[in-house]
C-alpha cells in the first residue's frame, strides 16, 4: 500500500492488493493494460470515468467490476462517453496525521503564538468565508464547532445533508483547527473563527476511501458555496479525475489546499492532490520553525506551517480534545489563513491569494524557495498586510532524493489521547541532521516562470545540476517531456559547461518536463495552459467571442441570474463566434472546459 496521510491525500492498493499499477492515461488501445493483473470478488477493480459537461463540470463515474470481463466493458464505456477526458482505476485514500505518540504531546497551543494569530484577527476573522473541509467527517455536535458546521455530504454512507459524524477523528480535528469557536470560555481557538465549515466525507473509520470519491468532493464543494478546500489527505498516485476537478473548481474561484505528505523519511515521493497544478501544497514544521522530519520534500512544496503536537478539537465520544501531527495538520492552518484573506480581499482570485502567502511567508532554510519550507512559513498578519498582490521573485531552487527501493507503506494513525491537565508546552527536539554522503550528492535546481500560463506562451524551464556545490559540467542527461495527457518520451541532452540544461517551447497544451542526471530526476514540474478566451457587446443583445486555443472544447454561455451562473447554451469552440438573440440589459459569460490538451478557462462578464 502507498501512503496518502498527513493532511495529504494517500493512495493504496485497492482492496489491500498489494501492487497497483498507476492510473493509465486514457487513450490507451487496450482495456487490460489499464487493469490489475487480478480482478475478482475478493479483489475488485473500480472503474472510474470523467466527462465534463456543458458548463465544464467534471461528472465522476464509478463502477465495480468483480471480474475481467465486466471490467473491461466499463472501461470501453467510459471511454465512449461524451466528452470524455480520464478512464482509470480508482486508488484508495488514507489521512495522514503522524501518530500523537511519536511527538511531544501538546497541552497549549504553541502555534497560535508561532503565526501571531490574535494579531490577524482585527483585520479578519474569516467571516462569510465556506471551508470545504474533504476528510473523514467533522462531528457537527461538538461544543466547539456547533453551529459552524454546514450540511454537508458522506460519500462512504451515500448519504446527503445530516452529515455531521466522524467515526476516526481526523476530520474534526482539521475543522477545529480552521474555525472551532473561539471566546467562548471552553477549549481551543481556531484560527478563522468565523469561518463556516461544508463537511465533505470521503474517508471512512479507518482513515482510507477512495480517490474518485474525493474527486466528487472536490466538484461538490465548487458547486455548494465553498470558496477555499482543504484536503488532509494524499497519494503518491495522480488520478485525472482529481485533477479536472481541482481545474473546475479553481476555474469557480476555489482557492484549493492540500497536505504535502508524510513520507519525508521514505525518499519524499509526490502526493497528489498536493502536487497537482494550481494547489497550494503544505509542509509541517515545529515550534522551533525546523521543518518536521515526517514532511515531504520536493518542489511542488509552496508553503509550511504549524504540524508538530498541534491541539485541536476531536469527536466528543473520543475526549473532546487531543494533538495530532502531520502535514494534515499544517494544511488546516494554511486554509484558514486563505479564509481570511479571502473575507478581507473577496475579489482575490486563488493565484492571488496564493503569491500573497508566497511572498509574505517567513523565509526558513535556503534562502528563497526550497523543497523543504517552499516560500517559508505562513504569516496572516504580513499576508493580510498586503494591497496588492506579487509574486515572490526568488527562483525555485530544488534538491531530489534517490527514488527509495523498498514499497512505500501506509502510515497507521493510532488514537490521540484527550489532555488531562493543560501543560506548558516543550520545544520539540530537533530533527537529526542526515549523514553526508563520503561523496557529493547530485542535486538539480529548477527555476521556471509562471505554472498557470495563457495559450502561446513562452515556456522557459533551467535546470541547475551540480556535484556538491560545484557545476556537473558536460554529462550526460534525460530531457523527458509530456504534452497533454499523453506519456513522456525523452530526449538525450548534455549538462553545458555551467551543468545547466535549459528547454524552450511555446504553450500549446499542459506541459511536464523531468530531467534526470547520474541516476537522480528532478521534481515534474507541471505548466497549466488554458485557452485565450475574451468576450465583447456586439450591438443589441449580440456577444462576440474571441478565442485562442482551440482543442475540441464544446463552449458554455451563461447568463447572470441573480443568484448564480445559468448555462443558456453551447457551441463548438472556435477561434470567433457572434452569439445573438441574448436579453438585452442581461450580463453573460463564456466557459470553455478542460480538454485533452488544455485546462478549463472562464472569461470575463459582458453586459449587453
Amino acid at each position: 500500500m502507498k501512503s496518502l496521510v498527513n493532511g495529504l491525500f494517500v493512495v493504496a492498493a485497492i482492496s489491500g492488493a498489494a501492487s497497483l499499477a498507476a492510473p493509465a492515461a486514457y487513450g490507451v488501445d487496450a482495456a487490460d493494460s489499464l487493469l490489475p493483473a487480478e480482478v475478482s470478488g475478493r479483489r475488485p477493480a473500480r472503474v472510474v470515468s470523467t466527462a465534463l459537461d456543458d458548463a465544464g463540470r467534471p461528472i465522476v463515474r464509478v463502477r465495480t467490476a468483480t471480474d475481467r470481463a465486466a471490467a473491461r466493458r466499463y472501461v470501453r464505456e467510459g471511454r465512449s462517453r461524451s466528452r470524455s477526458v480520464a478512464v482509470e482505476i480508482d486508488k484508495t485514500v488514507r489521512t495522514t496525521e503522524v501518530p500523537a505518540g511519536s511527538d511531544p504531546y501538546r497541552a497549549d497551543q504553541w502555534d497560535f503564538a508561532k503565526i501571531n494569530v490574535a494579531a490577524a484577527w482585527p483585520r479578519s476573522t474569516g467571516d462569510g468565508v465556506t471551508v470545504a473541509v474533504i476528510d473523514t467527517g467533522v462531528d457537527a455536535a461538538h461544543p466547539d464547532l456547533a453551529g459552524d458546521v454546514l450540511p454537508g455530504i458522506d460519500y462512504v454512507a451515500g448519504t446527503v445533508g445530516g452529515t455531521g459524524i466522524d467515526p476516526n477523528g481526523h476530520g474534526t480535528h482539521v475543522a477545529g483547527t480552521i474555525a472551532a469557536a473561539t471566546g467562548n470560555g471552553v477549549g481551543i481557538s481556531a484560527v478563522a473563527p468565523s469561518a463556516k465549515i461544508l463537511p465533505i466525507r470521503v474517508l471512512g473509520a479507518d482513515g482510507t476511501g477512495s480517490m474518485a470519491d474525493a474527486a466528487s468532493g472536490i466538484v461538490y464543494a465548487a458547486d455548494h458555496g465553498a470558496q477555499v478546500i482543504n484536503m488532509s489527505l494524499g497519494s503518491t498516485d495522480r488520478l485525472d479525475a482529481v485533477t479536472q476537478a481541482i481545474a473546475y473548481a479553481r476555474g469557480k474561484g476555489v482557492t484549493v489546499v492540500a497536505a504535502a505528505g508524510n513520507d519525508g523519511r521514505k525518499g519524499s515521493p509526490a502526493n497528489y492532490p498536493g502536487a497537482d497544478p494550481g494547489v497550494i501544497a503544505a509542509a509541517a514544521t515545529d515550534s522551533a520553525d525546523a521543518v518536521a522530519a515526517f514532511s515531504n520534500r520536493g518542489s511542488y512544496v509552496d508553503v509550511a506551517a504549524p504540524g508538530v503536537g498541534i491541539l485541536s478539537t476531536l469527536p466528543t465520544v473520543k475526549g473532546s480534545y487531543g494533538s495530532m501531527s502531520g502535514t494534515s495538520m499544517a494544511a488546516p492552518h494554511v486554509a484558514a489563513v486563505v479564509a481570511l484573506l479571502k473575507a478581507y480581499h473577496p475579489a482575490w482570485s486563488p493565484d492571488e491569494i496564493e503569491q500573497v502567502l508566497q511572498s509574505t511567508a517567513v523565509d526558513l532554510g535556503t534562502p528563497g524557495k526550497d523543497t523543504s519550507y517552499g516560500w517559508g512559513r505562513i504569516d496572516p498578519v504580513a499576508a493580510l498586510a498586503e494591497e496588492t498582490p506579487t509574486a515572490p521573485s526568488m527562483p525555485v531552487e530544488t534538491t531530489t532524493p534517490s527514488t527509495p527501493t523498498t514499497p512505500v507503506q501506509p502510515i497507521t494513525p493510532s488514537e490521540p489521547t484527550a489532555p488531562s491537565e493543560p501543560t506548558p508546552p516543550g520545544e520539540p527536539t530537533a530533527p537529526s541532521e542526515p549523514r553526508k554522503p563520503s561523496t557529493p550528492s547530485v542535486t538539480i535546481g529548477v527555476s521556471t516562470g509562471a505554472r498557470d500560463v495563457a495559450y502561446g506562451t513562452r515556456l522557459t524551464t533551467r535546470y541547475t545540476v551540480k556535484a556538491g556545490s560545484s557545476p556537473l559540467a558536460g554529462r550526460a542527461a534525460q530531457l523527458c517531456v509530456a504534452s497533454g495527457n499523453k506519456a513522456f518520451t525523452c530526449t538525450s541532452m548534455t549538462t553545458t559547461a555551467a551543468g545547466t540544461v535549459t528547454v524552450a517551447a511555446t504553450a500549446t497544451a499542459n506541459r511536464r518536463v523531468r530531467l534526470t542526471v547520474a541516476g537522480v530526476s528532478s521534481p515534474v514540474t507541471s505548466y497549466v495552459v488554458r485557452p485565450r478566451l475574451a468576450v465583447a457587446k456586439a450591438g443589441a443583445r449580440k456577444m462576440r467571442i474571441a478565442m485562442t486555443g482551440v482543442a475540441g472544447q464544446r463552449l458554455s454561455v451563461q447568463r447572470w441570474t441573480g443568484k448564480g451562473w445559468h448555462a443558456i447554451r453551447s457551441y463548438p469552440a472556435a477561434s470567433g463566434r457572434l452569439v445573438t438573440g441574448l436579453v438585452a440589459g442581461a450580463t453573460y459569460r463564456v466557459v470553455a472546459p478542460a480538454s485533452t490538451a488544455l485546462s478549463s478557462k472562464t472569461s470575463g462578464a459582458v453586459k449587453v
